[in-house]
């Protein structure tokens, strides 16, 4: 209940209430973290923004954390009903008491002399657009606005502290969006067939120039024996660029398909052709691919925000936003993104509240974990930048979105080889995306730390390329410009979601409602003794620093789907996940410390009877597990030396060659883990 419902008794109670709310230094003011730009460090300063330069605000409402957990765990966790019910937008608004937040957001801004923006207003929006002269941004909010130039001439304005609110405001409002407004930092995530690659395509494909046709994708991956088509379901894609309709239609044609609806959603204003020759490919790509495996789908919705080039965080939040306040597609994709150090704080933690929304809605979203390996940054034609450390993609990255990296296929269609995708060899390297997160904490489907990606699929344009239709040709292929056959991770997200759909018209024919957050299904189906008929566990390869292995890894996640089987298996699994934590767990003594004891035995203290407990490294790392009974469970050293320990580590998990630059006692420094007392372990 907002403390100020009581007020609001007509036109005079509610200027009262802004008023009596808000009286100028009368409320102390808390600063909202994560809002300066780091690429300000690197850029020039050009001069201070003029005070009557017109600044367009994104205000995202904070949602009351403790309650949409709590609302996920009634969804998901292990008390979690067979028969879930997802919130439609109305009720989402109505238990997170949207209309009262969004009023004082809008109070807020006008008693600070800012506009509302009315036009793209929307009442179960997470979001209230206002806008105003630089002064008075500057003065609502504490801040100073320049002009900056960075290294590729682009000029931006931002912020160079963050945000100050009243105290009152700060459970009301998560973030303030639009004080930067640097552009053109997304990229799609496609590659094109390389003139320097020697590897040789696999055989059988079908497609115009040897291309994957939707045949041949099903053929690899198990679907050729289903009678699913996504009939009933609504897919949803999220894009920085436009589509030529006939492209569509052609892509149809070639391969026989039925057509399709697709329509576009403009978002912020966005509606225009085509904007740059790979954006437009992206967007046929997402398209072209939910109708290769699933062209009976009622209909694809493509939200387009504005184009690569001039879009802002701001305006990828917005389209975001708009994909949960519609709540009109059951599942979700998006082959954009950002590594999270260029992405900022204040925008990944709006996004996680629009992700966490979707779950209880039943959305499932999928994002491509990126091209560029464990390093995944890019410069401004694509390339990828291996000399700034190890990185992980927003939002693949995100606890509530499912990522998806690449495999590579050899041999042939009719028998494939998969490994991991990776031509960092190459004059041009490229690999799929993978590594630990450095914003986002333990989820309970995983151990240590957010480990990207969650799942794989095949993403190497030079052995096993997508054939496409785009520009008018479904055949425009020639040495070093090939539009038409196409790899990337950018592929592998859509054609998850195109499977999901397909998942979700067994589950509707089954009466099991929606897949929903796919992660809290996922894993429970990959640790299950039967994964191995759901997926092609990808054993072999690296992405230029995370090694692939048995189960899980950061490579591949778990691997590739085999589909009539994961089908079948999640169209009646009934999502029921832990989310509990146990902080009166303890170990002793330390299992580690073995030149101060002779002790060869550690007994792990307060769990519950049948536990599975895992050990895992710092980053991620399986080491033990052991199973619980009568309260506690007891780790058995004698064999398990240190020496022998880190041994059997540095085979499965160390990059070969190590990563240039990281001496082997850095990347040694987190080994072995550590316990501690009282430590905490997700069961």
């Amino acid at each position: 209940m907002s403390k100020y419902r009581s007020w609001h008794r007509g036109v005079v109670g509610i200027i009262f209430a802004v008023f009596a709310a808000y009286p100028a230094g009368a409320e102390s003011l808390v600063p909202l973290q994560g809002h300066v730009a780091q690429q300000i460090q690197s850029a020039t300063l050009v001069e201070r923004a003029p005070a009557d330069e017109m600044v367009t605000l994104s205000l995202v409402v904070r949602l009351d954390q403790t309650l949409l957990d709590q609302t996920f765990e009634s969804l998901y966790g292990r008390s979690a009903p067979a028969q879930k019910h997802f919130l439609s937008s109305a009720e989402f608004a109505q238990k997170f008491d949207l209309a009262d937040k969004r009023k004082m957001l809008k109070d807020f801004a006008q008693a600070n002399g800012l506009s509302l923006d009315t036009a793209p207003d929307q009442p179960e929006s997470l979001i209230v657009k206002v806008s105003g002269p630089s002064s008075a941004v500057e003065k609502t909010f504490s801040v100073q606005l320049n002009h900056y130039r960075d290294a590729r001439g682009r000029a931006f304005r931002a912020n160079t502290t963050d945000p100050m609110i009243p105290a009152s405001l700060a459970t009301h409002l998560g973030s303030v969006l639009g004080l930067s407004n640097l552009a053109g930092m997304f990229n799609p995530r496609i590659r094109h067939p390389s003139t320097k690659s020697s590897s040789a395509m696999i055989s059988g494909g079908t497609g115009p120039n040897g291309g994957l046709s939707p045949t041949d994708i099903k053929t690899i991956y198990g679907l050729s024996q289903t009678s699913l088509t996504g009939s009933g379901q609504t897919v949803a894609l999220f894009e920085l660029d436009s589509f030529v309709a006939s492209d569509i239609t052609a892509y149809e044609a070639q391969f026989g398909l039925p057509s399709i609806t697709v329509t576009p959603v403009n978002v912020d204003g966005s509606a225009y052709a085509p904007n740059t020759p790979d954006g437009q490919i992206e967007v046929s790509l997402d398209i072209e691919m939910i109708a290769a495996l699933a062209p009976g789908v009622s209909k694809i919705l493509v939200y387009e925000g504005p184009a690569a080039a001039v879009a802002t965080n701001q305006n990828v939040l917005d389209t975001y936003d708009r994909i949960a306040t519609d709540n009109a597609a059951q599942v979700a994709s998006t082959s954009w993104g950002l590594n999270e150090q260029d992405s900022g704080l204040s925008v990944i933690q709006s996004e996680s509240q629009i992700f966490q929304r979707m779950a209880v809605q039943g959305q499932t979203m999928y994002a491509a974990a990126g091209d560029c390996g464990a390093y995944d940054q890019e410069d401004h034609s694509g390339h990828c930048i291996t000399t700034n450390g190890f990185r992980v993609d927003d939002p693949a990255s995100q606890p509530y979105v499912t990522g998806v990296g690449g495999t590579s296929l050899s041999g042939s269609v009719a028998s494939p080889t998969e490994t991991t995708w990776n031509e960092f060899a190459s004059i041009e390297p490229s690999g799929t995306g993978g590594g630990v997160s450095a914003v986002w904490p333990l989820p309970s489907f995983q151990q240590g730390v957010r480990n990207v990606p969650d799942v794989a699929l095949n993403s190497d344009p030079d052995t096993s390329p997508y054939s496409i239709c785009v520009n008018g040709s479904c055949n425009a292929c020639v040495p070093g410009n090939c539009p038409t056959l196409v790899g990337g991770t950018s592929a592998a997200a859509p054609l998850w979601a195109a499977v999901t759909a397909l998942i979700n018209q067994s589950r509707a024919t089954l009466g099991t409602g929606s897949f929903g957050f796919a992660n809290a299904n996922l894993y429970q189906l990959a640790t299950s003794t039967s994964s191995a008929t759901l997926f092609n566990d990808i054993t072999t390869g690296n992405n230029a620093h995370f090694n692939a292995g048995t189960g899980y890894d950061n490579a591949t996640g778990w691997g590739s789907f085999k589909g009539g089987g994961l089908i079948n298996s999640a169209g009646t699994l009934v999502a029921q996940i832990s989310l509990e934590t146990l902080p009166n767990v303890y170990a002793f003594p330390n299992p580690w410390d073995i030149r101060r004891t002779t002790q060869r035995q550690v007994t792990i203290a307060n769990v519950p009877d049948d536990a599975t407990i895992k050990t895992f490294t710092v980053s991620g790392f399986w080491v033990k597990t052991l199973t619980a009974s009568n309260t506690h469970a007891v780790w058995d050293l004698t064999n398990d030396s240190r020496r022998a320990r880190r041994r059997r580590w540095l085979a499965r998990c160390r990059p070969n060659p190590m990563p240039p630059g990281l001496h082997r006692r850095e990347y040694l420094k987190n080994w072995p883990p550590r316990f501690r007392k009282p430590t905490t372990l997700f069961l």
